[in-house]
């Protein structure tokens, strides 16, 4: 009797895209092939045993992680939930129609099929993927990071986060206006696509950008923006009239002086209520500004990357040339500085 409820139950959860099979009995004869075939390291009686969970209870959620799979059975068409994870998988084809969210990560991917057509999570990062296939216009969240990508296909409009870091790739396609989440750092870009209004937090560090792309105001919520470890040289004035709720990282990056000089004046002023600013300093840099600008000059919206993470502050001329010295020598500099900065006509 209870072979004969189960068997009932998986007949209401078919699998359309296998013509050849007919019958529950030909599921379950599939399933007890395709565990025979498997190599010794394999947990596939674990894996057939929670199809058959899945199919006795109707279940919509199927999860074969971490059993060392190299290919996959016969998947009911009735889930909505599959995750893969941690296995040996090399490739992904005929995938049950119904998913809606699919976790593939960790495997040996290098080719996916077709993609379910109401798929709304993709998750394939951590794979050998050099391409992936077209994105259903449902797809809201993409995770495909730690592969070979070199391009991406379009983006569907309803896409909100997009997650491809280190990887290989030199372009991006166009962004939709609903992405709220971008991360594409460490890989070859030289330059960005527009970026949507709604967007919050975007990671481009490690990557070749040599200009900062247009960032548009939106003051409703707290938005962050990584550039750190870049090749940017300036940057674009339009920044400073963005809202103080935004945070803009550009540490590591050959700034020159005169940027530098730039952006500290444009944010000292003592109306300014613009965007923060995350900077790096060298001893060059700070010696240059040190000469420049006011002594002890304040701005409350750069914060220069050090130990400290301080707001930025024009050190006194003693502390800036002994930062140039061996630390064991670095008291005895700036004594010596000390006195040399308090002489008559001296810039204190």
């Amino acid at each position: 009797m209870r072979e004969i409820n189960m068997l009932r139950n998986i007949s209401s959860c078919l699998f359309p895209h296998i013509s050849t099979i007919t019958s529950p009995n030909h599921y379950l004869s599939e399933w007890d092939d395709w565990e025979k075939q498997g190599l010794p390291e394999e947990q596939r009686t674990e894996a057939v045993r929670r199809l058959r969970a899945c199919l006795t209870s109707k279940g919509h959620k199927l999860d074969l992680r971490a059993l060392a799979l190299s290919s996959l059975p016969v998947l009911p068409a009735c889930i909505k939930k599959l995750d893969v994870s941690c296995n040996k998988l090399t490739i992904l084809t005929d995938l049950p129609e119904n998913i809606k969210e699919l976790i593939a990560r960790d495997n040996f991917l290098t080719h996916i099929s077709a993609l379910p057509h109401y798929l709304i999570t993709l998750d394939v990062s951590e794979n050998q993927l050099e391409n992936l296939p077209l994105l259903p216009d449902t797809i809201k969240s993409l995770s495909a990071e730690y592969n070979r990508l070199s391009t991406l296909p379009s983006l569907p409009l309803n896409l909100k986060k997009l997650e491809v870091r280190n990887n290989e790739l030199q372009t991006l396609p166009s962004l939709p206006s609903n992405l709220k989440i971008l991360k594409v750092a460490h890989n070859h870009l030289t330059e960005l696509p527009p970026l949507p209004r709604r967007l919050q937090l975007l990671f481009a560090y490690s990557n070749r950008l040599s200009n900062l792309p247009n960032i548009q105001e939106n003051i409703i919520m707290r938005r962050f923006f990584y550039f750190e470890n870049n090749q940017i040289t300036t940057i674009p004035t339009n920044l400073f009239r963005l809202d103080p709720h935004i945070t803009i990282e550009i540490a590591n990056n050959p700034l020159s002086d005169q940027t530098l000089l730039f952006l500290i004046q444009q944010t000292s002023v003592p109306n300014f209520n613009g965007p923060q600013f995350r900077i790096s300093l060298s001893d060059q840099n700070r010696l240059f500004l040190r000469q420049m600008l006011p002594q002890n000059l304040h701005s409350r919206h750069i914060r220069v990357i050090t130990e400290g993470g301080q707001n930025f502050q024009i050190p006194p001329l003693p502390e800036t040339v002994a930062a140039w010295f061996p630390e064991a020598d670095r008291r005895e500099v700036s004594t010596q500085w000390t006195s040399f900065s308090t002489e008559e006509n001296s810039r204190a």
